[in-house]
């Protein structure tokens, strides 16, 4: 059964707070287990609560304005979807959060709806084809779901905005994004798994899943101030089975960044076709970023095993950073047929080893080698391979690549000038 948003009393004006009317249609098509229209038109609303079994279709030329007075938010999130099973959104419209006026002159904020739209506890789960524009938070998060399908999606947050990643993904599984546009002023593809317990339970006191895995991205355009594609720093369980191919990256702090913090395990990561160039706003640049850590002085060391790197190409004017942790080492890391394009190179005298969080300190007892005059740094791994890796430079210099307490055979890279 399909409705229109419009026989509920909605007013598509801007600026007529619609948010009972646009509630009380959305309950009414859960019920029937229907599909609710939005006409075009822009909808002010307030936070909204989805539920399952409904579609939600935004039609071209229709916005989803989210409401910038927090009085109107009976939850933080502006789109709340708990235990929303069979959920669809999709169409060619818009949702607008409204982000800028959360912020002030310089990009400060003191409240704001966070996270922006959350998806959690969920199965069979589809957004296709939408826009979502001027996040205030984190915008589109999946927690705890299995069997999400993510296709044809634009994100575009402004790249000062803080902490507006595009798509955040927290202990699920059975993850596919594909065909998306992601432009966002922080991570825009972030891949998590909780590392407090007592997030292992829902509010019905049902298990959650501990282990995020089976996540597959593909046939993507992303632009980020931070991250492009990021692993962490929520890390406290087990991350296996994620896959990234066909991805076009420009923009960005960091390319590829695995930040492991709270004791947990990567396994199984593939990159292939990969196409990214580094820079952004930031003094410090990362094509490949990977690092073991601990958010606290004496917290459990994780690991990171079978990390692929596959017919791929980096640009950038940074250095690629590969390392364990003193105590313990990485595993497996591979790369075959990428090729590193280094510009002239930014000075890292002064850098400090980025933690992927702000409130995270460094700690004497772990490593940090961003200050290495090297434009290849491995760090307390074992097993790192290469086969047919090529590393292209302005100028040769005698310390392209370093070693520190690593097992490697760098036979098979070839250094060469750019051409």
């Amino acid at each position: 059964m399909v409705f229109n948003v419009l026989d509920f009393g909605a007013i598509p004006d801007r600026k007529t707070l619609s948010t009972k009317t646009i509630q009380d249609a959305i309950n009414f098509t859960i019920s029937k287990k229907g599909t609710l229209v939005f006409p075009k038109g822009t909808y002010y609303s307030g936070a909204l609560t989805l539920g399952p079994d409904i579609t939600i279709v935004l039609e071209e030329g229709s916005v989803l304005m989210a409401s910038s007075d927090l009085e109107d938010y009976k939850h933080k999130e502006f789109i709340l979807a708990p235990y929303a099973d069979n959920l669809i959104i999709k169409g060619k419209g818009t949702i607008n959060g409204n982000g800028r006026s959360f912020f002030d002159d310089k990009w400060q904020f003191k409240e704001r709806p966070q996270p922006w739209i959350n998806i959690q506890d969920a199965k069979n789960v589809k957004v296709e084809g939408i826009t979502l524009i001027n996040s205030p938070s984190h915008t589109l998060n999946f927690n705890y779901c299995n069997g999400v399908e993510v296709k044809g999606l634009t994100i575009k947050n402004h790249p000062q905005s803080p902490n507006t990643d595009g798509i955040d993904i927290r202990n699920s599984s059975n993850v596919r994004i594909s065909e998306c546009d992601i432009r966002t002023g922080d991570d825009a593809i972030c891949i998590k798994n909780h590392r407090k317990p007592e997030k292992w339970i829902n509010s019905k006191g049902e298990p959650r899943p501990k282990i995020t895995e089976d996540i597959h991205v593909s046939n993507c355009y992303i632009e980020s101030d931070d991250s492009a594609l990021k692993l962490g720093t929520g890390s406290g369980y087990l991350t296996r089975n994620i896959s990234f191919d066909d991805i076009r990256i420009n923009n960005t702090r960091y390319a590829v960044a695995l930040f492991m913090m709270d004791g947990g395990r990567y396994e199984d990561i593939t990159f292939s076709n990969i196409n990214a160039t580094t820079g952004s706003r930031h003094k410090q640049e990362y094509p490949i970023f990977i690092d073991v850590h601990t958010r606290t002085e004496n917290g459990k060391i994780g690991d990171i095993s079978k990390i692929y790197f596959r017919n791929s190409e980096f640009n950038t004017s940074g250095i690629t950073y590969i390392s364990g942790h003193p105590e313990h080492n990485i595993d497996s890391i591979s790369f075959k047929n990428v090729s590193f394009n280094y510009k002239q190179r930014l000075d890292n005298s002064d850098w400090v080893k980025p933690k992927g969080n702000k409130t995270i300190q460094r700690w004497e007892t772990a490593g940090d080698y961003v200050q290495t005059k090297a434009d290849m740094l491995i760090a307390h791994a074992d097993a790192v391979t290469f086969e047919n890796v090529v590393l292209k430079q302005d100028t040769i210099v005698n310390s392209n690549f370093e070693l520190i307490n690593a097992k490697s055979d760098t036979a098979r890279i070839r250094i060469t000038s750019l051409d």
